[in-house]
């Protein structure tokens, strides 16, 4: 082997000594992926969009569904599926996925539902309230929104999405409840050792 060849197989070899035990660090769930637990299971929906979400003129509207939330890549994250409905309109239907972020040291929140819309939302945790703040696209158009759901109790939370044009322009346009029917076992980590 040339002495460059040698300088390289070092060079790999010392980086695989460093990525492997940063690797196998990550199949202990953090405690901040823990509390992703909260959000597992089936739940029920009960919602309301408010009088003019929809256009100047719209009224309130309420919306029953079901949403099924389950581990997903191993236990670090949490994928979502819900369905609403309204007498007389087809179901709208939303797929999303959370995690935590040790990098940023946040929770992440992706998603896109039944109209082409897409959601992306940074989360906190102060207790039992989760704040979402982010961007929205429907219709083409650009929103910046804030979800917030408090946790009344261990199967049930209640929620208000506020979104504008502008963060300052930002008002209530949903609001509502879910409540868990079903829990699913929280995933358990396999570690590698």
């Amino acid at each position: 082997m040339s002495g460059p060849q040698k300088f390289v197989s070092f060079v790999l070899a010392c980086a695989s000594s460093v990525i492997v035990p940063g690797a196998q660090s990550q199949t202990t769930r953090s405690p901040e992926v823990k509390k992703l637990a909260v959000m597992v299971g089936k739940f029920t929906i009960e919602d309301e969009l408010k009088a003019g979400a929809m256009a100047p003129n719209s009224p309130a509207m309420k919306f029953t569904g079901t949403e099924d939330c389950r581990w997903t890549a191993g236990g670090f994250g949490v994928i979502c599926e819900a369905a609403l409905y309204r007498p007389g309109s087809k179901k709208y239907s939303e797929a999303s996925f959370v995690y935590y972020d040790p990098t940023s040291k946040t929770y992440q929140y992706h998603a896109v539902d039944s109209s082409g819309g897409t959601e992306n939302k940074t989360g906190t945790v102060n207790g039992d309230v989760w704040t979402w703040l982010g961007d929205s696209v429907f219709h083409g158009k650009l929103y910046h929104t804030r979800h917030i759901t408090k946790f009344v109790s261990a199967n049930s939370f209640e929620y208000t999405d506020e979104s504008g044009e502008s963060e300052s322009s930002m008002k209530v346009f949903v609001s509502g409840k879910e409540t868990r029917v079903a829990a699913t076992k929280p995933a358990k980590s396999q570690s590698t050792q």
